[in-house]
């Protein structure tokens, strides 16, 4: 790469780093008692503009960019049909939460995701295994990321591994740690533009580069039919179907990082517009790139590493300081991703191990201090992991988004609308899903029936927690007044308290 291409690269760079020191300073001028607030969920203030591209940046990880084009170049078009679960993201997220989540939120003062999972179901085992599951599951993801977008840019760039790993896990460090929630999501915003942006510039860089509009014709599907066909080369069965709609569609609800974005929007309108605008953008991020995956056998149909068609179309149909420009999509990918796991870790680390169960007392602007010192030291340790990393990264990535979605979704979703669900039953449908999805994704692929593992892990995960919330106590009246009562009630609750 020349410096014409790496020196919009760099741009980029600093205008993220500069977004971070926005943020930082908006974090040290927000009121005393709201700092925590503030740095967790930005305040509760996000528009239905950022609102959008902060939960669509964060679902749309490297994969999406480099691991999804990959997969579309060497499956085809059965692949594209596959990523189209991942279309409604934002709609999903916001509607299957959204209001009642987000509402909850404020009535209890949730700011992290374990929030929820500790005043729901009252029970310390639960808030454990959560915790512990995300500081697991969420640090593998951030470590695949880093490593996995570093070894594409190196691969195309020339620049150091070593390099790209530490520039960024610094730059996502710093802006993430001092600018908290509003430097990830103001950020992702920036990267989303930027995402949404490239991806139309490089449709039409390609187009003019094939002298085509239709470049999959007739001639194409002569050429390559294995890739115009089902069930193609990932075997797109009517099971594999219903199970990467489960993954890519359902699951995505129960991902910390991007659930949590359901509880800082501003108002009801900015829900509603989000879920009808959402769908489109994440068509042009999850759909266009991976039908450019497929669009790249006609640039070059003979790369040992399908995961650099992306970056091979950049390179040979824009070159100069545009195609540099296009290079900070995957980087965008990664960081806005990983800016949203490292608030989520922070927080477990933080507000849910060390603030519940060492410190009760810890004031506000004393959490939120120590929530910049754990994000930097987490970010460390993702970067010296990611500096030697292990082996099959993309199985590390599907192990933990399918291990966050068997643990979190039942017990989220059932937390929210069913009354009747405890602690009890939330242990052990946390416990039981996530068992078996491991059982069955390493030693026994039987216990998925045709499905996914993760699929019928899921129901395993329902079944547990219906019949022991049943079998089991139910949740005591204070839990079902801050959940289902009125602001009335759960202020006389709250006196009731106090006079005690």
């Amino acid at each position: 790469m020349n410096l014409s291409q790496l020196l919009p690269i760099i741009l980029y760079l600093l205008l993220i780093a500069g977004i971070g020191v926005w943020a930082a300073l908006d974090q040290k001028r927000s009121a005393t008692g709201k700092k925590t607030e503030n740095y967790y969920v930005g305040g509760r203030r996000l528009g239905p503009f950022v609102l959008i591209f902060t939960i669509l940046a964060s679902a749309a990880s490297a994969g999406t960019f480099i691991g999804g084009p990959g997969l579309g170049y060497d499956s085809g078009l059965s692949w594209v049909l596959m990523g189209l679960f991942q279309t409604p993201t934002a709609l999903l997220t916001v509607g299957l939460l959204g209001k009642k989540y987000a509402i909850l939120a404020r009535k209890l003062n949730f700011y992290t995701f374990i929030d929820f999972f500790k005043e729901r179901y009252a029970n310390k085992f639960v808030v454990i295994v959560a915790a512990l599951g995300i500081i697991i599951f969420l640090t593998a993801y951030m470590v695949a990321q880093y490593a996995g977008g570093a070894h594409i840019l190196n691969s195309v760039t020339g620049v150091p591994y070593p390099t790209l790993v530490w520039v960024f896990a610094a730059i996502v460090a710093l802006y993430t740690a001092f600018g908290g929630f509003m430097g990830a999501s103001i950020n992702d915003t920036a990267q989303g533009i930027i995402m949404f942006v490239g991806s139309i510039v490089l449709w039409f860089g390609v187009f003019m580069y094939l002298g085509t509009p239709t470049p999959m014709d007739h001639d194409f599907a002569v050429r390559f039919p294995d890739l115009v066909t089902l069930p193609g080369g990932i075997d797109a069965t009517p099971a594999n179907f219903v199970s990467y709609s489960v993954i890519f569609g359902l699951l995505i609800v129960a991902m910390p990082h991007t659930a949590v974005r359901a509880m800082s929007y501003r108002d009801s309108v900015t829900a509603h517009r989000t879920m009808i605008w959402s769908p489109l953008v994440m068509a042009v991020f999850s759909l266009g790139f991976a039908v450019m995956g497929v669009v790249a056998r006609l640039i070059d149909a003979g790369l040992d590493n399908p995961d650099l068609a992306i970056p091979t179309l950049i390179s040979t149909t824009m070159p100069g300081p545009l195609g540099g420009a296009l290079f900070a999509a995957p980087l965008a990918a990664i960081m806005s991703t990983v800016s949203s796991m490292l608030l989520i870790v922070s927080g477990a680390v933080v507000r849910d191990v060390y603030n519940n169960f060492f410190n009760t007392k810890l004031g506000d602007s004393s959490r939120a201090r120590l929530s910049m010192v754990v994000s930097l030291i987490i970010g460390f340790i993702v970067l010296l992991i990611a500096l030697k990393p292990p082996p099959a990264l993309e199985l590390i990535v599907i192990f933990a988004i399918s291990g966050l979605g068997a643990t979190f979704f039942v017990p989220l979703i059932g937390g929210l609308y069913w009354s009747r669900g405890n602690g009890y039953g939330a242990a052990v449908s946390m416990i039981s899903g996530l068992i078996w999805y491991i059982v069955g994704e390493q030693w026994l692929p039987v216990l998925g029936f045709g499905f996914q593992p993760v699929v019928t892990a899921i129901l395993v995960a329902a079944v547990t927690y219906v019949v022991v919330s049943v079998v089991t106590p139910p949740p005591t009246r204070e839990t079902l007044i801050k959940f289902w009562g009125t602001y009335r009630e759960i202020q006389n609750l709250e006196a009731k308290h106090e006079g005690e």
